[in-house]
Protein backbone atom coordinates (compact mmCIF):
# COMPACT_ATOMS: atom_id res chain seq x y z
CA UNK A 1 0.00 0.00 0.00
CA UNK A 2 1.40 3.38 -0.99
CA UNK A 3 1.88 6.18 1.52
CA UNK A 4 -1.03 8.09 -0.03
CA UNK A 5 -3.35 5.04 0.20
CA UNK A 6 -2.31 4.47 3.81
CA UNK A 7 -2.97 8.12 4.66
CA UNK A 8 -6.40 7.97 3.00
CA UNK A 9 -7.30 4.72 4.80
CA UNK A 10 -6.27 6.14 8.18
CA UNK A 11 -8.18 9.36 7.48
CA UNK A 12 -11.33 7.43 6.56
CA UNK A 13 -11.03 5.29 9.71
CA UNK A 14 -10.70 8.44 11.82
CA UNK A 15 -13.73 9.97 10.11
CA UNK A 16 -15.69 6.78 10.84
CA UNK A 17 -14.81 7.04 14.56
CA UNK A 18 -15.90 10.69 14.63
CA UNK A 19 -19.10 9.90 12.71
CA UNK A 20 -19.82 7.11 15.23
CA UNK A 21 -19.68 9.77 17.95
CA UNK A 22 -22.32 11.79 16.09
CA UNK A 23 -20.14 14.24 14.15
CA UNK A 24 -22.25 15.08 11.06
CA UNK A 25 -19.39 16.92 9.31
CA UNK A 26 -17.16 13.87 9.71
CA UNK A 27 -19.90 11.66 8.28
CA UNK A 28 -20.22 13.98 5.27
CA UNK A 29 -16.49 13.68 4.63
CA UNK A 30 -16.64 9.91 5.16
CA UNK A 31 -19.48 9.73 2.63
CA UNK A 32 -17.47 11.73 0.07
CA UNK A 33 -14.46 9.47 0.62
CA UNK A 34 -16.36 6.19 0.35
CA UNK A 35 -18.97 7.04 -2.28
CA UNK A 36 -16.71 6.63 -5.37
CA UNK A 37 -15.38 3.28 -4.09
CA UNK A 38 -18.86 1.93 -3.29
CA UNK A 39 -20.28 3.25 -6.57
CA UNK A 40 -17.54 1.58 -8.67
CA UNK A 41 -17.90 -1.71 -6.81
CA UNK A 42 -21.67 -1.87 -7.39
CA UNK A 43 -21.58 -0.47 -10.95
CA UNK A 44 -19.23 -3.28 -12.02
CA UNK A 45 -21.73 -5.86 -10.84
CA UNK A 46 -25.12 -4.30 -11.61
CA UNK A 47 -25.95 -3.09 -15.11
CA UNK A 48 -29.01 -0.86 -14.62
CA UNK A 49 -27.99 2.61 -13.44
CA UNK A 50 -31.21 3.03 -11.44
CA UNK A 51 -30.41 -0.19 -9.57
CA UNK A 52 -26.86 1.03 -8.93
CA UNK A 53 -28.17 4.28 -7.45
CA UNK A 54 -30.68 2.39 -5.32
CA UNK A 55 -28.06 -0.03 -4.00
CA UNK A 56 -25.57 2.75 -3.24
CA UNK A 57 -28.29 4.54 -1.25
CA UNK A 58 -29.03 1.33 0.64
CA UNK A 59 -25.34 0.85 1.44
CA UNK A 60 -25.07 4.33 2.92
CA UNK A 61 -28.31 3.87 4.85
CA UNK A 62 -26.74 0.76 6.40
CA UNK A 63 -23.52 2.67 7.11
CA UNK A 64 -25.48 5.43 8.87
CA UNK A 65 -27.33 2.81 10.88
CA UNK A 66 -24.27 0.80 11.85
CA UNK A 67 -21.40 3.32 12.00
CA UNK A 68 -21.63 3.49 15.82
CA UNK A 69 -20.67 -0.20 15.85
CA UNK A 70 -17.73 0.16 13.43
CA UNK A 71 -14.60 -1.30 15.02
CA UNK A 72 -11.35 -0.14 13.39
CA UNK A 73 -9.42 -2.89 15.16
CA UNK A 74 -11.25 -5.43 12.96
CA UNK A 75 -10.29 -3.75 9.67
CA UNK A 76 -10.47 -0.62 7.58
CA UNK A 77 -13.72 1.27 7.02
CA UNK A 78 -13.29 0.89 3.25
CA UNK A 79 -13.39 -2.91 3.50
CA UNK A 80 -16.34 -2.69 5.91
CA UNK A 81 -18.28 -0.49 3.45
CA UNK A 82 -17.47 -2.84 0.58
CA UNK A 83 -18.68 -5.79 2.62
CA UNK A 84 -21.99 -3.99 3.05
CA UNK A 85 -22.04 -3.25 -0.71
CA UNK A 86 -21.29 -6.89 -1.49
CA UNK A 87 -24.18 -8.03 0.67
CA UNK A 88 -26.52 -5.55 -1.03
CA UNK A 89 -25.51 -6.81 -4.49
CA UNK A 90 -26.02 -10.43 -3.40
CA UNK A 91 -29.47 -9.55 -2.03
CA UNK A 92 -30.27 -7.66 -5.24
CA UNK A 93 -29.56 -10.71 -7.43
CA UNK A 94 -31.24 -13.11 -5.05
CA UNK A 95 -34.40 -11.04 -5.30
CA UNK A 96 -34.23 -10.96 -9.11
CA UNK A 97 -32.65 -14.37 -9.69
CA UNK A 98 -30.69 -12.97 -12.64
CA UNK A 99 -26.93 -12.90 -13.26
CA UNK A 100 -25.14 -9.60 -13.87
CA UNK A 101 -23.51 -9.57 -17.32
CA UNK A 102 -21.64 -6.88 -19.21
CA UNK A 103 -22.46 -6.30 -22.87
CA UNK A 104 -19.47 -7.24 -25.06
CA UNK A 105 -21.00 -5.50 -28.11
CA UNK A 106 -20.32 -2.07 -26.58
CA UNK A 107 -16.60 -2.80 -26.63
CA UNK A 108 -16.80 -3.95 -30.26
CA UNK A 109 -18.55 -0.69 -31.23
CA UNK A 110 -15.68 1.38 -29.77
CA UNK A 111 -13.84 2.85 -32.79
CA UNK A 112 -10.57 3.16 -30.84
CA UNK A 113 -10.29 -0.63 -30.52
CA UNK A 114 -9.18 -2.89 -33.36
CA UNK A 115 -12.21 -5.18 -33.94
CA UNK A 116 -10.06 -8.26 -34.56
CA UNK A 117 -8.11 -7.65 -31.36
CA UNK A 118 -11.35 -6.98 -29.45
CA UNK A 119 -12.80 -10.29 -30.65
CA UNK A 120 -9.61 -12.14 -29.73
CA UNK A 121 -9.57 -10.49 -26.30
CA UNK A 122 -13.26 -11.30 -25.80
CA UNK A 123 -12.67 -14.93 -26.75
CA UNK A 124 -9.73 -15.22 -24.35
CA UNK A 125 -11.67 -13.46 -21.58
CA UNK A 126 -14.69 -15.72 -22.19
CA UNK A 127 -12.43 -18.78 -22.05
CA UNK A 128 -10.91 -17.60 -18.77
CA UNK A 129 -14.38 -16.83 -17.37
CA UNK A 130 -15.54 -20.31 -18.37
CA UNK A 131 -12.50 -21.86 -16.70
CA UNK A 132 -12.98 -19.74 -13.60
CA UNK A 133 -16.68 -20.66 -13.63
CA UNK A 134 -15.71 -24.15 -12.50
CA UNK A 135 -14.31 -22.77 -9.27
CA UNK A 136 -16.30 -22.06 -6.10
CA UNK A 137 -18.12 -18.73 -5.83
CA UNK A 138 -15.68 -17.52 -3.18
CA UNK A 139 -12.72 -17.92 -5.57
CA UNK A 140 -14.56 -16.13 -8.39
CA UNK A 141 -15.44 -13.30 -5.98
CA UNK A 142 -11.79 -13.01 -4.91
CA UNK A 143 -10.69 -12.66 -8.53
CA UNK A 144 -13.36 -10.06 -9.20
CA UNK A 145 -12.36 -8.05 -6.13
CA UNK A 146 -8.69 -8.22 -7.09
CA UNK A 147 -8.81 -7.62 -10.82
CA UNK A 148 -12.04 -5.64 -11.30
CA UNK A 149 -12.04 -3.59 -8.11
CA UNK A 150 -8.30 -3.39 -7.56
CA UNK A 151 -8.43 -4.43 -3.92
CA UNK A 152 -5.32 -5.67 -2.20
CA UNK A 153 -5.17 -9.19 -0.80
CA UNK A 154 -5.40 -7.86 2.76
CA UNK A 155 -8.59 -5.95 1.90
CA UNK A 156 -10.06 -9.02 0.19
CA UNK A 157 -9.29 -11.08 3.29
CA UNK A 158 -11.13 -8.60 5.52
CA UNK A 159 -14.05 -8.31 3.11
CA UNK A 160 -14.45 -12.07 2.81
CA UNK A 161 -13.73 -12.76 6.48
CA UNK A 162 -10.67 -14.92 5.74
CA UNK A 163 -7.03 -14.81 6.72
CA UNK A 164 -4.69 -13.04 4.33
CA UNK A 165 -2.60 -16.22 4.09
CA UNK A 166 -5.66 -18.21 2.95
CA UNK A 167 -6.45 -15.61 0.27
CA UNK A 168 -2.82 -15.65 -0.97
CA UNK A 169 -2.82 -19.43 -1.08
CA UNK A 170 -6.09 -19.63 -3.05
CA UNK A 171 -4.92 -16.98 -5.50
CA UNK A 172 -1.60 -18.66 -6.08
CA UNK A 173 -3.08 -22.13 -6.53
CA UNK A 174 -5.91 -20.92 -8.78
CA UNK A 175 -3.58 -18.83 -10.96
CA UNK A 176 -1.26 -21.82 -11.47
CA UNK A 177 -4.23 -24.03 -12.39
CA UNK A 178 -5.72 -21.46 -14.77
CA UNK A 179 -2.37 -20.90 -16.43
CA UNK A 180 -1.95 -24.64 -17.00
CA UNK A 181 -5.52 -24.96 -18.36
CA UNK A 182 -5.07 -21.97 -20.66
CA UNK A 183 -1.76 -23.34 -21.97
CA UNK A 184 -3.38 -26.74 -22.62
CA UNK A 185 -6.33 -25.07 -24.35
CA UNK A 186 -4.05 -23.00 -26.59
CA UNK A 187 -2.04 -26.12 -27.45
CA UNK A 188 -5.27 -27.97 -28.35
CA UNK A 189 -6.45 -25.05 -30.52
CA UNK A 190 -3.08 -24.89 -32.26
CA UNK A 191 -3.17 -28.61 -33.00
CA UNK A 192 -6.75 -28.38 -34.28
CA UNK A 193 -5.88 -25.40 -36.48
CA UNK A 194 -2.87 -27.24 -37.90
CA UNK A 195 -5.00 -30.29 -38.69
CA UNK A 196 -7.48 -28.21 -40.72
Amino acid sequence: MSLRETFTAVRLDRLARLAAEGDAVAFGRLYRGLHPVVWRYIARRVTAEADVEDLVAKVFARIVEHVPRFDASRGRVRAWALRIARNQVIDHYRARRAPGDADALERLADASVDPAQALEDDERDAELRDMLGGYPTSVREMFSLRFSDGLRLREIAVLMDMSEAAVKQRFSRTLRELEAKLRASQTDKGAAGYAI
